[in-house]
């Protein structure tokens, strides 16, 4: 894995959160989520290598030799156990024992991490430049996260261009929290929990993504605010 050293200039992206923190110059950065032993997280990958895109071979530091990730297909997922940084025999690989380090992670995406002991998984990269990011999403579930290494609150997703009745689910460690978008209308739109109460400033925090059920393939456009 490859160490980032980031100079005294440091530009913060957001407030500290209790299970990310953000910080980077200009032009790098990191992100990192704290997990329980033997737990489950939804964690996006924020940054990207030198080339541009974000690998699973570059995207993660901190991880323990037999932790997991699984990459949301749109129907299923695709398993990948890292086996340690051992530049023979480590790295990450596949069900069929295909090394897959080069796999690409596309932006605005997020995968499940499953760690075996208590970690902090920590994820690096290029910040994203870009005066916006178009992040493609199929009708149905897709993992989804804010392109940007941000926090990002439930009307950002909206903003992006989502349809009526579009459903997020925001996973808490242990099961789901659901909002359903019920359009722009300034009076009864917006996002809402299942008890009917308004939840547009509901925050994924930095390092982390959600469900998004869209009813329809789309593009969603994420706009840089920092």
């Amino acid at each position: 894995m490859k160490k980032l050293v980031l100079t005294a200039a440091v530009l913060g992206f957001a407030a500290s959160m209790a299970s990310a923190q953000v910080y980077s110059q200009n032009i790098v950065g990191y992100s990192k989520t704290t997990l329980a032993a033997e737990s489950f997280e939804i964690v996006s990958l924020q940054f990207s290598g030198t080339n541009g895109v974000t690998t699973l071979g570059d995207a993660f530091s901190g991880l323990s030799e037999n932790d997991v990730v699984f990459v949301w297909t749109g129907s299923g997922y695709t398993k990948y156990t890292y086996y340690g940084p051992d530049p023979v025999d480590g790295g990450w690989f596949n069900t069929k024992w295909e090394e897959s380090n080069d796999v690409e992670i596309p932006a605005g995406a997020a995968v499940w991490l499953n760690a075996l002991t208590v970690t902090d998984a920590v994820t690096a990269g290029q910040v994203p430049s870009d005066v916006s990011i178009t992040v493609s999403v199929l009708a149905g579930f897709n993992l989804v996260s804010n392109p940007y290494p941000v926090a990002m609150k439930l009307s950002d997703l909206s903003a992006a261009g989502l349809s009526e009745n579009d459903v997020v689910f925001v996973w808490t460690g242990s099961g789901y929290t659901k909002y359903t978008y019920y359009g722009p209308d300034p009076v009864d739109g917006g996002w809402y929990d299942t008890k009917w109460q308004v939840s547009n400033d509901v925050v994924v925090p930095v390092g982390a993504g959600c469900w998004l059920d869209s009813a329809v393939a789309t593009d969603l456009v994420f706009t840089k605010n920092f």
